[in-house]
């Protein structure tokens, strides 16, 4: 899963630089506020860096569930070797 979370950061990284690049650019001709989120290469490329925090979120999901299992077992066989 680490292979992912890496990938994912770093697209995220990336979604967030053109987000910020393309801000200034409509900045610089005169449009912000909600005559931004009008402009539909803005929203493209703002969906895209939500998806991406929101893959971000599920895949820290998925490690914090598979710590749990791992821990869980481990508490198990613990337990099983103090019976025995």
């Amino acid at each position: 899963m680490q292979k992912d979370r890496n990938r994912i950061e770093r697209q995220l990284e990336v979604a967030k630089q053109n987000v910020l690049a393309f801000e200034k650019q409509l900045e610089s001709a005169g449009v912000t506020g909600k005559q931004r989120s009008k402009d539909p290469k803005w929203r493209h490329l703002n969906g895209d860096y939500r998806q991406l925090r929101r893959r971000l979120l599920a895949v820290k999901a998925i490690e914090d569930r598979e710590a749990a299992a791992l821990q869980k077992k481990a508490e198990k066989l613990s337990a099983e070797a103090v019976e025995a």
